[in-house]
This record gives C-alpha cells, structure tokens and sequence, in this order.
C-alpha cells in the first residue's frame, strides 16, 4: 500500500512539475530548454526513487520480512529516560471532629456520626445507622442509611475519622 501511494505521490508530482514547466515556457518567463527539464526531471526521480527506498526500509522493517536497512541508516540506541515521578496535590489541613456533648436532632450529619462514634467507640456503618436510628426513629431508614454511608465514606477519606478495614468493610472511630 506505502509502495502504490509513493508511486501515485511520484506520478503526481512529476504531472504538476511538467505543468509548471509548461507554464513558464508558454508566458516566455524563462528560457527553459527541453534538455534543462529531462536533467531537472532525472535529478528529481533520482531523489523520489532514493525516498521511496527509505519508506520500503522502513516497511520491512515494521513487518520483519527479514531485509535489513540500508547500511546508511544505523539506528542510535535508545537511551532510557529518568522514572517519571507522580505529582501529589499538597496535603490540606484535616479540620477534627467537633464531638457535641449531648444528641440533638438539628445537628449536622457528621457531627450526629462524631457523637455515635465518642459513645459506643469503633463501630462498622450498619452499626452506626442503628445507633442514629434509634435516636430518630420518624426518619427514613433507607435514606438515612445511604446518607451516613455516603458521609461515613468522606469523612474518613478526607482523614477526619479513622477506618480499619475488616473482611469487606470498614470499622470506623474518631
């Protein structure tokens, strides 16, 4: 396929060298001989055969037909480059836990979660959103489930509670 494509760009920039040529001698912008445009003509198929052979090269190579390169083109060894290392976003500054001293209904997620936790010490997720559902026994059970899964979850990657992981599932503690 590189052989037929370089042998259609050879034809054609051959015909549009020959309609330059045609051009100049036809508006006498030059005094070009028929001898100037076969010398011109031969030095530039000289130079396309001379490519076309450095594609072929290349071709074989990539396909490993058995044919070396060219004496001429003596492949440099690859010098490795230094390990790239990963840039880490600066550590911010972990906001602690406020424990409130007793439960109340309007306080925020996480400090409901902070208080369980100060009460009953390390406790798994399901643990915790039995010890909330207690508290508030009129709340929706599923979505005060996914609520403090979620909330339990970002606490503890933001580094404000602390989880050890046993079997599947985190236990969690201030």
């Amino acid at each position: 396929m590189i052989i037929k494509l370089n042998s259609w760009i050879i034809v054609k920039d051959i015909y549009s060298i020959t309609l330059t040529l045609q051009e100049l001698l036809q508006n006498n912008m030059a005094k070009i001989t028929e001898q100037d445009i076969i010398v011109f003509l031969k030095d530039k198929v000289e130079s396309l055969k001379a490519e076309l052979n450095k594609a072929q090269s290349a071709l074989e190579a990539f396909t490993n037909s058995g044919v070396t390169a060219p004496s001429k083109a003596v492949a440099e060894p690859r010098v490795p480059s230094a390990p790239r290392t990963r840039k880490t976003a600066p550590k911010k500054e972990v906001k602690a836990m406020v424990v409130p001293e007793s439960y109340d209904e309007k306080l925020k997620l996480d400090s409901k979660i902070a208080y369980v936790l100060s009460q009953n010490g390390p406790l798994f997720n399901t643990e915790i959103i039995e010890r909330l559902q207690g508290q508030e026994p009129d709340k929706d059970a599923d979505k005060l489930s996914k609520a403090v899964t979620v909330k339990l979850s970002a606490l503890h990657k933001a580094g404000r509670i602390k989880g050890a992981k046993v079997g599947r599932k985190f236990k969690y503690e201030l």
